[in-house]
């Protein structure tokens, strides 16, 4: 049985650091990330690490734990509006995620049905786009063309969004089908303070999607590098926050 002088040794230093961290930054600074390459964590100091309660909306949510943006947040007390267009991928975000609003939609400029190119239950790059899995060369990969449900973004908020309840913020990952997804919402009505969009330009000055958040009043904060030369992700904040 250890002895009470070496437990304080172990435990004295990792507790002292921990309260130094509180005093002097406010919050500990070690926190689990369940994103591919760290986008809650850089959401995180992005909005704040004290802010205890939030809203988020994440289109292309794929999964409610694994390679998620959201999931820190909602064990942190947030909660929000998950969407993914793969059949059958509700059921787990209802048993994991049952604080959240969770839809089985697919999200374009207008409602009806589109042609979802499946690879597979487990794979991140199931799309609407042929052209993007040609671009990252998965195209072969394909295993099934099915047809889902869509709706614009605004329509699901309109339809779902508790009312007046803020957006803190957007995460949008449709594997090349980002653009269409940020141009059917209404950024009038619906604005939220960041918007994280995955893109195939990594140029910003060649990127359609940065043009099109720019004119809705929102500028590039941060820059996250996915693929090299292949892909990344913008994270945009509301110019009049």
């Amino acid at each position: 049985m250890a002895s009470l002088r070496s437990l304080t040794r172990t435990w004295l230093p990792q507790n002292f650091k921990k309260h130094f961290q509180q005093v002097l930054l406010g919050y500990h600074s070690y926190a689990p990330s369940f994103s591919s390459a760290g986008e809650d964590m850089i959401l995180r100091h992005a909005i704040g690490s004290d802010k205890m309660e939030g809203f988020y909306v994440d289109v292309g949510a794929y999964h409610p734990v694994i390679l998620s943006n959201t999931y820190f947040f909602y064990l942190n007390g947030w909660r929000g509006i998950n969407l993914d267009a793969r059949p059958g991928s509700r059921k787990l975000f209802d048993k994991v995620r049952p604080r959240d609003i969770n839809l089985e939609v697919g999200v374009s400029t207008r409602e009806g049905e589109m042609t979802y190119y499946f690879i597979g239950e487990s794979s991140t790059m199931n799309s609407f786009s042929r052209d993007f899995l040609e671009h990252i060369g998965m195209l072969g990969e394909v295993k099934r063309e099915i047809a889902v449900p869509v709706l614009p973004l605004a329509e699901v908020l309109d339809r779902h969004l508790p009312a007046g309840q803020k957006i803190d913020f957007l995460n949008v990952d449709v594997e090349g089908h980002d653009l269409q997804a940020l141009e059917s919402n209404d950024w009038e009505r619906f604005r939220p303070r960041f918007v994280v969009v995955e893109d195939e330009k990594v140029d910003a000055d060649n990127s359609a999607i940065v043009r099109f958040m720019r004119g809705r009043g929102y500028d590039v904060c941060a820059q996250n590098f996915i693929i090299l030369d292949k892909l990344n992700e913008y994270f945009f904040i509301d110019r009049s926050a």
